[in-house]
Formats: C-alpha cells, structure tokens, sequence
C-alpha cells in the first residue's frame, strides 16, 4: 500500500470527505476516490471507513521491527554457570542444586586429577631413570 493511500485512509479516519481531502491534499476527488478504492480492494474491505479503522489500528499498534541482523545468540560450552566470580556474575549465583552439581563434579574430578599426575610423575621418574627412596 503507498503512502499517499495510507495518508487517505488517515484523513478518512478523521471523518473527512473526499472533497476535503482532495483540497487538502491538492488532488481532485476522483483521484482520492480512485486511490481509497485500490486500498480498499488490498485490504479486503468492503467501505473506506472499514479500511480506515484497519489502518489505525495498525497505527496504534505499531512497535519498531528488531534489526535485521541480530548479534548471533552466546552459546555456552558448558550449562552450569562457574563456581567462582566471573565478569558476569561477580558474587556467587548459584543455586542449591547448582551447587550441589558442582559438589559431586568436584568430588569426582578431584581424586582422578591427583591420580593421573601421580602417574605422569611416576611415567617421567621412570624415563629419566631417577632412582625413588
């Protein structure tokens, strides 16, 4: 729909006649008559004031479009937010199950972390031929 019907359609809203209209506008009221018809039949209404009414509420409605090209979404590698202060989150935000997460994940990797080094220290004492006391 053109800006031209739109602006009719507007002024159709405000109770005004195509006469008036025209000499607002400075066309002839068959020109507004012409243009108030083709946006009638794109919108699929039977009287100009329905198509009026259509249009301002529209109008009323209207909220600003998000841009078209939005920042893509930050994907976390991990769920679980971090046990220790971040940027983000400088005090601790967790939650009682979070942290209860973050427990059992602790007491898990934990003793297997003390494990491997202690073979990778064993693996290195072996290779270099130091002798252990």
């Amino acid at each position: 729909m053109s800006e031209r019907q739109l602006s009719y359609l507007r002024l159709v809203y405000q109770h005004r006649s195509s006469k008036e209209i025209a000499a607002l506008t400075g066309v002839s009221s068959r020109a507004v008559d012409k243009q108030l018809l083709k946006a009638n039949n794109l919108l699929g209404t039977n009287s100009r004031v329905d198509a009026a009414r259509l249009v301002a509420d529209y109008d009323g409605g209207v909220e600003p479009l998000p841009p078209a090209i939005s920042p893509p979404s930050e994907e976390r590698l991990f769920p679980l937010p971090l046990p220790l202060p971040t940027t983000g989150a400088a005090a601790n935000m967790l939650t009682w199950k979070q942290a209860a997460i973050w427990s059992v994940i602790i007491a898990i990797v934990t003793p297997i972390g003390l494990t491997v080094a202690g073979m990778v220290i064993l693996t290195l004492t072996f290779l270099f031929g130091l002798k252990l006391r």
